[in-house]
């Protein structure tokens, strides 16, 4: 009798340590608005924290090789600093992610003024949909499940010069194995355009040391070269570029390498599109750190796949572990390409009344 309480109380306690949802104040805005932030844990140990403030992803802590927690998520702690410093980080970008070259954008024969926030070689340029983005604005958040959290904003009608009352809806999912689920969605009832993202930095030492150390495979055979405004000026194959990451390299492997590309980026910042898209999911990429052992394979619906390491920042932001100082993560955001309102041979980003938005992108991370 005394092992089958035993037995009882030992299932009873694993099923108490499953997934789960905690929430919590995360502090307010300046305008006086709380947030909250919204905590998942899976049976491993392993969590994923979100805020409501920009639909954003806070942190994300999963094993090394040796079992031990690390936040493989670079950025503050803090919702002032969200706000004030960088307002992108970790964040729900859109509902036109990345930019679009010049002043309007046509729909139907019909000229729409857009919000610009950008001027680059004398040309204005919105981006990520200009000055106050989805981003800027706190969600209606719930946990739908003990594994998952939704977040739903409308964007009203000419918010940042785009038509259309636009629903969004972003649901975060983290499976038992450690895989983390974006899911998009969006209908509208005017024609308008939508390219919804994330933008968080990854470094999967699990603190925000220097990214480019460590080793990244992209799955694609060509890469966009911007023009002088950060907007798609060709296509390029990878053969014989710094960008070419079919086989692992260091991130920084050609970094010294003459390229036009990456001189007027910089450094490594670039777009690649992805082998064989069909809309389907799509092993896009793989980033993984020698040292600790942890890794993130990424699959995704999206056509391109768009990194930047953080040459920015300069040790004035403090992070989770210290100072956020350069180089110290690299985006691994699903996407449209850039400007795709304004060049066909990409995949379009038109929604219409009666159709449905849909995008998903995992995160698969692994210890090796």
């Amino acid at each position: 009798m005394k092992n089958c309480l035993l037995v009882i109380f030992m299932l009873t306690a694993s099923c108490m340590r499953g997934p789960d949802v905690r929430v919590e104040g995360f502090g307010q805005l300046s305008d006086g608005q709380q947030t909250h932030l919204f905590t998942i844990s899976n049976s491993s140990g392993a969590s994923m924290s979100l805020c409501d403030y920009g639909a954003r992803i806070v942190s994300i802590r999963v094993p090394d090789r040796n079992g031990l927690m690390g936040d493989v998520i670079v950025g503050p702690v803090d919702i002032g600093t969200f706000e004030n410093a960088d307002r992108f980080m970790g964040c729900t970008i859109g509902r036109y992610a990345n930019r679009i070259e010049g002043p309007t954008v046509t729909i139907d024969g019909v000229d729409y003024q857009l919000e610009t926030n950008e001027t680059l070689d004398g040309v204005p340029v919105q981006c990520h949909s200009g000055v106050n983005g989805i981003d800027r604005f706190v969600w209606d958040g719930k946990a739908v499940s003990d594994s998952c959290v939704r977040f739903t904003r409308t964007s009203p009608d000419g918010e940042g010069g785009f038509p259309g009352n636009c629903n969004i809806c972003v649901s975060f999912t983290l499976t038992g194995d450690n895989v983390c689920i974006v899911e998009y969605e969006a209908t509208t009832d005017k024609p308008t355009f939508v390219n919804l993202s994330n933008h968080s930095y990854f470094n999967m030492r699990g603190s925000s040391c220097y990214v480019m150390e460590q080793v990244l495979e992209v799955e694609a055979d060509s890469c966009i070269r911007n023009n002088s405004r950060y907007c798609p000026d060709s296509v390029v194959s990878v053969e014989g570029t710094p960008f070419d990451f079919r086989t692992p390299h260091r991130v920084d492997y050609r970094i010294d390498m003459p390229d036009p590309h990456l001189a007027l980026m910089h450094g490594m910042s670039a777009c690649w599109i992805i082998r064989d898209w069909d809309g389907t999911l799509k092993k896009a990429v793989v980033l993984y750190d020698p040292v600790s052992g942890r890794g993130v394979e990424v699959r995704t619906t999206e056509p391109c796949l768009l990194t930047y390491t953080g040459r920015g920042f300069n040790g004035s932001m403090m992070g989770k572990t210290g100072p956020i100082d350069k180089f110290a993560g690299m985006l691994l955001e699903t996407i449209h390409a850039a400007d795709s309102p304004h060049q066909e041979r990409f995949p379009g980003t038109l929604l219409r009344p009666g159709e449905s938005f849909t995008s998903t992108t995992q995160f698969r991370f692994f210890a090796q």
